[in-house]
């Protein structure tokens, strides 16, 4: 039936028995079935509310309904009950196949919509796993989500260490280990292969392994999964996906060991919206031409007005560009200044934390994003700090936030479902596919799975009706051949080429994590003068970095030491860095010299918009020259550009872009691509002299300090920019144990909830 029919129909009664025959037929296996629901839902709510159990119950989502008020409900229930008994849970029908699968088989690769709950399936096979465990997500935003979710499952058992990345710690006391890690980081699971009882591996959205830059690094960290722990369970989740168990041909699992299985089930209905000639009209993606305007439905009123009513919550689609230059919230001023202030005690924690973090405690840092916050409003992306997006999911999920502004980084399944989802950009990466998934995996934000015993659904607001049916009818197919076995060509062929070889010729040095011939390189003895060169610079003064490196009399000193760094660096590539790549690499070296030198995160990035905005020089009107992070190497990157425009003012220069750009050098530059080669040159400095100043180093680049109670408490789990505040209540820490002083109770509640865990029963 077109909308018109839907909403005129003379027998919606009769209409709606049809559509439950169907769903108990054959389940949810069409959106274009949740999508009818909704609009019968939103035009006849009152004999809707007389199918609303019956329809709940023929979706399978038992856990909504306590007591069942109708025969057809009483009966169905005995499904939930029978997942209740063998999972403990009351499971859908598609988290029970799954649940089934994974009890069943050693590899398993599924397929679902977002809100399906493939997820929380996996989870809870996880929570209930004896051994240790990784979790494999896209994005540290996925982290904070994963990290979030898994302690609030645990937040009662203290035998149960969650972790975002790997180590061995608190030994004294017995634990089951579970670590959740991007692709990049779980290269660092083989230094403790052989003292981890790892039972399972979680490849969550696994899809990126089509990306072409992003995919070899999750191909090459399956291929070593498959290698190291060979009886490990490994399970490949992915949103949308046509032929999930083309991960099986891909990494070459044995196919009578694997489930496979792309389920199109949802539980949440959409209703989709545009605005054509100033007026906003209902239409539907799945009809036949449903986005022409002849079969358009108009929406009775003003859909903005609608949204923007107090009563839902809202997620913003916007470019990451328009968030740096701060034009996400053109449209929206008028709403966002009539929100009333947050009033929340816990809320307006939230935000004094976020404060502090980023240092908008301090005169003339001013923090649009903290701003916001003080009217419940949110941004979300990819670049803002990693305790600060715990921080703001908690804030979400408080219901502190009526609006979200958010980039791509939700469209990865980060799981923060909205009312209404708002596309005001419509530009998304990759090719036709990878937008079309992109897309599908956002919208899926739209509509909120709620206990309620009521049927769910929410609104997408779109305008490009035709662009948006054409996304929506986009299928995605995972190729049945690794990139590692058919490379990309292009601009990054030659910076990929070494590792792609290393892990197809078994020649990837596991205990240094890069290439062989990488190694072989660094042991040049030029490189080992490089290394010497830097160790005399920087430990010129021993015991002090700031007198050895720091300050205006030691510039000199510095340019010196980045020199040397920049030869090691060239070495392992066998090439010089272009100009934007070395623009890239000295910026990052500054930051990792103010970081050596005990300076917080906050410190550092008010050092760096002091620098930028000419704060000791005011007769520089115009902001300085900055090259904005990115991962190194990248042969693409043959040129300057700068964060700030050339001739952008001083005053037009965004705090929030500084802290964001340097979270991302601190996060994607020095921890991703530098930190690996700089640690195994001076590895192998080490090893042919002995030379303890090589320790002292590989210590700073991993931790960014030599204070060893700090780089306990980083290693206990603790984040960079509260060990200072945690470290004057430790008493004593080593490897297996950690004793707080009774002072840890008079500290901020953030911080007493941070240690709790730690502290004995």
């Amino acid at each position: 039936m077109n909308l018109k029919q839907i909403k005129d129909t003379e027998d919606p009664y009769g209409d709606l028995a049809k559509l439950l025959d169907i769903i108990h037929r054959q389940g949810p296996d069409n959106p274009a079935i949740l999508e009818e629901l909704s609009y019968y839902k939103e035009f006849h709510l009152a004999i809707f509310h007389q199918f609303e159990e019956k329809i709940i119950s023929a979706l399978g989502l038992f856990y909504k309904i306590k007591t069942a008020n109708n025969l057809y409900s009483f009966l169905m229930q005995g499904f939930g009950q029978e997942h209740l008994e063998d999972h403990g849970a009351l499971l859908t029908p598609v988290q029970a196949s799954i649940r089934r699968a994974i009890d069943d088989k050693q590899f398993i690769s599924i397929s679902a919509p977002t809100s399906a709950g493939k997820s929380y399936s996996i989870r809870d096979f996880l929570a209930e796993g004896e051994g240790d465990a990784v979790v494999v997500v896209p994005s540290r935003a996925l982290i904070a989500e994963y990290i979030n979710s898994m302690t609030r499952k645990f937040e009662d058992n203290k035998g149960v260490m969650i972790s975002s990345f790997v180590d061995l710690v608190f030994n004294a006391r017995k634990l089951r280990r579970i670590f959740v890690l991007t692709p990049e980081r779980s290269k660092d699971l083989y230094k403790f292969k052989d003292r981890l009882n790892i039972e399972t591996f979680f490849f969550d959205e696994a899809q990126i392994s089509e990306e072409n830059s992003r995919g070899i690094t999750f191909d090459v960290s399956v291929r070593r999964v498959k290698k190291h722990f060979p009886d490990a369970k490994i399970i490949f989740a992915h949103p949308f996906i046509d032929n999930p168990e083309a991960q099986f041909s891909k990494h070459q699992f044995a196919s009578e060991f694997s489930y496979g299985h792309s389920y199109t089930h949802g539980s949440v209905g959409k209703l989709c919206i545009v605005k054509k000639d100033e007026t906003y009209y209902y239409f539907s993606p799945y009809i036949e031409g449903g986005y022409k305007k002849v079969n358009y439905l108009k929406f009775d009123g003003d859909f903005r007005s609608f949204a923007m009513n107090g009563l839902h919550t809202i997620l913003v689609y916007v470019s990451k560009n328009s968030i740096y230059n701060e034009t996400f919230r053109n449209g929206f001023e008028g709403f966002i200044q009539n929100l009333p202030p947050v009033t929340n005690k816990k809320a307006l924690e939230i935000i004094e934390n976020i404060r502090h973090i980023v240092g908008a405690n301090k005169p003339g840092h001013v923090s649009s994003m903290v701003e916001l916050l003080k009217k419940g409003v949110v941004i979300h992306h990819g670049s803002i700090p990693l305790e600060v997006r715990f921080l703001i999911e908690d804030f979400i999920r408080g219901k502190h936030s009526s609006l979200c502004f958010a980039t791509s980084t939700l469209a990865q399944g980060i799981n923060m479902p909205f009312d209404i989802v708002w596309l005001e950009n419509n530009r998304f990466e990759g090719n036709a596919s990878e937008r079309a998934l992109a897309f599908k995996n956002l919208i899926g934000r739209a509509g909120r799975l709620t206990e309620a015993k009521i049927f769910d659904y929410g609104y997408v607001f779109t305008n490009s009706a035709k662009l948006f049916s054409e996304r929506i009818k986009t299928p995605f197919t995972l190729s049945e051949q690794s990139v590692i076995e058919n490379p990309p060509t292009g601009n990054h062929e030659n910076d990929i080429k070494e590792l792609i070889e290393a892990i197809q010729n078994n020649t990837f040095d596991d205990e240094k994590n890069i290439p062989m011939s990488k190694v072989q390189r660094l042991s040049h003895p030029l490189v080992l003068d490089y290394s010497k060169n830097f160790l005399d610079i920087f430990y010129r003064i021993s015991d002090d970095l700031r007198e050895s490196i720091g300050g205006l009399s030691n510039k000199g000193n510095r340019d010196n030491a980045k020199i040397s760094l920049r030869q090691i660096y060239e070495a392992s590539l066998g090439r010089e860095l272009f100009k934007g790549e070395e623009n890239v690499f000295n910026q990052a070296i500054d930051i990792f010299f103010h970081a050596a030198q005990g300076r917080s995160f906050s410190e550092i990035v008010g050092l760096r918009y002091s620098s930028i905005t000419n704060r000791d020089n005011p007769m520089a009107t115009n902001a300085n020259f900055s090259q904005p992070a990115h991962k190194l190497p990248d042969s693409s990157l043959e040129k300057a550009y700068s964060l700030f425009p050339i001739g952008t003012p001083n005053a037009a220069v965004s705090y929030d872009s500084i802290v964001y750009d340097t979270y991302d050098y601190m996060d994607q530059v020095i921890s991703f691509s530098l930190s690996d080669t700089l640690i195994a040159a001076f590895e192998i400095y080490w090893e042919k002299t002995e030379d303890e100043r090589a320790n002292d180093i590989i210590e700073l680049l991993r931790y960014n300090t030599n204070n060893k109670k700090h780089i306990l408490l980083l290693r206990y789990g603790f984040t960079q920019e509260i060990i200072k505040e945690i470290a004057e209540h430790v008493e004593k820490i080593d490897e297996d144990r950690i004793v707080f002083l009774p002072s840890i109770k008079n500290t901020p509640e953030f911080v007493r909830k941070m240690v709790d865990w730690y502290l004995p029963d």
